[in-house]
């Protein structure tokens, strides 16, 4: 089982490189291995992407975190201070299993304190996001992995929001190693500044990413196999806000919806006061675009949503909604909610239920409020005990199980198309892969059918599980 994992990734180590138009080095016995780990959102996976394929450029090749790598490249999450704690105990880890590795630290975690992480055992570089272009070079150019280095701004440009602007820019790629769905990111930074969240400090200000670039971008993914693509960013529906242009997300929807080879297009994640009259008629008139929106909601109550600095009403969120099941059939809206927030009580908990009962989601993202230091929040008054959250959290949580069978009951005896996933379902065997409205689909049928999509029958309709079959 190791050998065919090794041999899969070298296969996939020397096609990446090549598909990048960048020279491939012979991978023989004394060429330098690296392994990636990466936490957080789906834009630290495409950004973790870069990184792979910016090393495997230089020669090095990739193994699995499990093994004793030279390099480790851990691409940090800071969205809680949890996240925090749990880069700091994975360095920890390797530092333990591997002490004669380089560890390389990127990510959120490094743009917000990089100081601190230098102080771990064990880290040879902290990269932070102006330099994450030029990681490669970095790790290249220093071969003593027992001296620190911080690859990092001035604080000062950290906080006027200056740092490169251009640096999104060179992170281009070219495929996602084991992922059937590749992410294209074209936007970074967010100007919403929620109370409870610290990314717009550590990210900074609105960057779009420019038409011509990731319309080269999305012809490299196609022309490597992938069939859908997920449009990505920090603040997805603010792309084009601080351009002149006139580009925006719709108009990227509409470009990339006509490139040949592309099966289809889906939105990592919207806002809800985003949601434009052309996005919504765009989604229904064109078959690419997957009829489904992942909207934040994070409470259901007004005075908590005002507390978070979240710009919208539970009425107005509704009323979207409403607007967006009445242009698209049977959308599928996904969602984050965040309980335990200082200050909710009892009756503001409950508003929230009730609201995501009539909201009908098809999948939601609970998460516990956490407190984040340098945050507003932190800072409020009644912040909400343990046990208090977790209980609210596990409630939230078997309500959402009986929203999502309830969303997914309709389909039955419906045809969906299923992208194939490379990997079989561990747990049957049967190939699996999600539809357009992302419900994950058992069923039976031949490995050729992977990476492709296909009109799968759906028959049975469990909990946990929707199994149906190939309507040849």
């Amino acid at each position: 089982m190791l050998n065919s994992y090794i041999n899969a990734r070298k296969r996939e180590t020397f096609r990446a490189a090549f598909i990048a138009g960048n020279q491939c080095y012979m991978i023989a016995n004394h060429s330098k291995t690296c392994a990636f780990i990466t936490f957080g959102c789906k834009v630290n996976q495409y950004e973790t992407q870069a990184l792979r394929e910016s090393l495997i450029a230089k020669g090095f090749m990739e193994i699995s975190p499990e093994m004793a790598a030279d390099v480790y490249v851990i691409n940090t999450c800071t969205v809680t201070s949890a996240s925090d704690e749990k880069s700091r105990n994975y360095i920890k880890r390797l530092k333990k299993k591997s002490p004669k590795s380089s560890i390389v630290v990127t990510g959120c975690y490094a743009e917000s304190d990089a100081a601190a992480i230098k102080k771990i055992d064990g880290v040879s570089h902290v990269i932070t996001k102006a330099d994450e272009s030029s990681l490669a070079e970095i790790i290249v150019g220093n071969d003593d992995p027992c001296i620190p280095q911080i690859t990092s701004l001035p604080p000062y440009l950290l906080q006027n929001n200056t740092f490169q602007k251009d640096s999104i820019y060179r992170l281009n790629i070219s495929r996602f190693h084991g992922h059937t769905r590749a992410f294209l990111k074209i936007e970074d930074g967010c100007d919403m500044y929620c109370s409870y969240c610290i990314i717009p400090y550590v990210r900074g200000a609105i960057k779009s990413r420019k038409l011509q670039d990731i319309h080269d971008e999305a012809k490299r993914l196609i022309h490597n196999g992938y069939k859908e693509i997920v449009l990505t960013g920090i603040h997805l529906g603010a792309y084009g806000k601080e351009m002149s242009d006139g580009i925006s997300l719709v108009k990227i929807l509409e470009r990339l919806s006509e490139f040949s080879g592309l099966g289809r297009i889906r939105l990592s994640s919207i806002e809800v006061n985003e949601i434009t009259p052309e996005l919504m008629h765009l989604i229904a008139e064109r078959k690419t675009i997957c009829p489904h929106l992942h909207i934040p909601l994070q409470s259901g109550d007004d005075l908590i949503l005002k507390r978070m600095n979240r710009k919208y009403t539970a009425a107005y969120y509704q009323e979207i909604l409403d607007i967006i099941r009445s242009n698209i059939k049977l959308p599928a809206i996904t969602t984050d909610v965040m309980v335990g927030f200082p200050g909710e009580t009892e009756r503001h908990f409950q508003n929230t239920v009730d609201f995501c009962t009539k909201a009908g989601y098809s999948r939601m993202h609970i998460f516990p409020f956490s407190i984040r230091k340098g945050t507003p929040a932190a800072s409020m008054q009644n912040h909400c005990a343990s046990p208090s959250i977790t209980q609210r959290k596990d409630l939230l949580k078997a309500h959402a199980d009986t929203l999502s069978y309830a969303y997914k009951k309709q389909f039955l005896n419906h045809i969906g198309e299923v992208l194939v996933e490379w990997e079989r379902d561990a747990k049957t065997n049967k190939l699996c892969g999600y539809t357009e409205r992302y419900i994950k689909v058992l069923f039976d049928g031949p490995d050729t059918l992977k990476n492709s999509i296909v009109p799968v029958q759906i028959e049975r309709i469990e909990r946990s599980d929707v199994f149906g079959k190939l309507n040849n």
